[in-house]
């Protein structure tokens, strides 16, 4: 099966270690098309002294797909260049609860600095 839609960013808070470079995010999203959700995302990312940054990072939903309710967890693994990020998704073997239980699949996000703060979503998934 297939969801795509937006996600739409409504809280962050950041904090830089000027030691090792490393930022640490807690976000709040809203995803809003086939997935109706809210989550929380917490992503360590590394920018280094170029204008490109690499993270990773677990994000949390609660919501609905279709007909289920429930909530499972997503890992990211990204990067961000030029104003141009692209993450991939995984959902974490395990971590479907409600409707969800037995979740597996994977997709993609993508985001640009355009003067938005919505970034695209599209999810392929099926169930164990």
């Amino acid at each position: 099966m297939l969801a795509c839609g937006t996600v739409k960013l409504f809280g962050i808070d950041e904090k830089l270690d000027l030691t090792t470079g490393l930022r640490r995010s807690k976000l709040t999203h809203l995803y809003l098309g086939d997935i109706q959700a809210e989550s929380s995302f917490e992503c360590l990312a590394f920018a280094g002294n170029t204008d490109s940054s690499s993270f990773v990072g677990l994000e949390y939903l609660t919501g609905r797909i279709g007909d289920r309710v429930g909530g499972f967890i997503l890992q990211h693994i990204g990067s961000m260049k030029s104003g141009q990020s692209i993450s991939t998704l995984n959902v974490i073997s395990g971590s479907g609860t409600g409707d969800f239980a037995g979740i597996k699949g994977h997709g993609r996000t993508t985001w640009s600095s355009t003067g938005t703060d919505v970034s695209q979503v599209l999810l392929e998934y099926s169930f164990e």
